[in-house]
């Protein structure tokens, strides 16, 4: 069995709060991306607020990403 294949079991076998945790750490990162995105075709000042959203998603995910892949 691949490396790829015992990570994806072992998300399946994972409970509601680290799939939950997965799924809002990957809205706030396209949320950060849209607002970085928003950034440079409107006027408003949005490059703060995307980036704060991409590095709190980041550490959201963290935790997750520890779970699923790393811990044995």
């Amino acid at each position: 069995m691949s490396w790829f294949n015992k990570c994806f079991e072992k998300f399946k076998t994972q409970g509601k709060a680290v799939i939950i945790t997965l799924i809002f750490a990957k809205f706030l990162a396209g949320v950060g991306l849209g607002a970085l995105l928003a950034s440079y075709f409107g006027g408003y000042d949005w490059i703060l607020c995307g980036w704060l959203l991409i590095v709190i998603s980041l550490i959201v995910h963290i935790p997750a990403v520890y779970t699923v892949l790393l811990k044995k």
